[in-house]
């Protein structure tokens, strides 16, 4: 749990930040769209949604959606993410790369070779996956794909995002990232500071994430962090996203965003 006490100079740089990042939310769209929702992504100025059944959805900064495809074209789909402008889904263990679009699709790699993944994310127009054994490979656009690091060395990550050329996990409730060039990873901040974060996302430089109570924090690249409104504010929330410096939220069924 990340702690409030801070020293005279970092309390008043986080009071005249939280001064300046006064938190505001906006309903956007009418409420109780998102009331099937699944999970999303965003890409392109866009927030990408895809439903229990399996359906596709785009929707604008004004709210305004649109169905992409067939109902239940994606029904089979365990992961996906964002890609040089390219909705990439993992589904029943196979890899495929979708046109934004069109929708049209190719498969990529052999079928199954995904079955074991259980976390993704995209990076530098390479994908990075993480299998149930804690082993990390990075797949190219071709379908080649090499292990990084041992075998096993994420069998502790809770959370992976991507941002800013580095990998970013949390493991065993302290935040790491994984230089991918330099094939070197390091500690951000203190160990055990996430260790009640239920989910991260990563936009324009900063992560945000969200504790088991519902509290939201503000989280630079070098470990520091401030905590963004009250206590508890996002306890019904069960989606998050971030796009163009603003964090969007799913609660109770109705989309909401940050307005400054």
């Amino acid at each position: 749990m990340k702690k409030s006490i801070y020293s005279l100079t970092i309390g008043f740089c986080l009071l005249l930040s939280n001064l300046l990042f006064a938190q505001g939310w906006e309903k956007v769209g009418q409420e109780g769209d998102w009331k099937s929702t699944a999970g999303i992504i965003s890409m392109n100025g866009y927030l990408y949604s895809l439903e229990h059944n399996g359906t596709l959805y785009r929707t604008d900064k004004n709210g305004k959606y649109e169905q992409l495809g067939k109902e239940g074209s994606f029904a089979n789909v365990d992961f996906g993410v964002a890609l040089d402008d390219e909705i990439w889904t993992i589904e029943s263990g196979n890899l495929y790369r979708n046109d934004a679009k069109t929708l049209a699709w190719i498969q990529i790699g052999k079928s199954g070779d995904w079955k074991n993944t259980v976390a993704a994310a995209a990076m530098d127009g390479k994908l990075y996956t993480i299998e149930t054994d804690g082993t990390l490979y990075e797949t190219s656009k071709d379908g080649s794909w090499r292990q990084i690091g041992n075998k096993g060395e994420f069998k502790d990550v809770s959370t992976l995002q991507a941002m800013d050329s580095y990998l970013w996990t949390i493991e065993g409730g302290t935040l790491f990232r994984t230089s991918i060039r330099a094939m070197k990873w390091e500690q951000v901040g203190k160990a055990g500071d996430f260790e009640e974060t239920i989910s991260m996302v990563g936009d324009n430089g900063f992560l945000w994430s969200v504790e088991k109570d519902g509290t939201l924090f503000k989280n630079d690249k070098n470990g520091n962090y401030m905590q963004i409104g009250d206590k508890g504010l996002l306890k019904e929330v069960t989606m998050i996203a971030a796009m163009g410096g603003k964090l969007y939220v799913v609660e109770n069924g109705t989309l909401y965003r940050t307005t400054n």
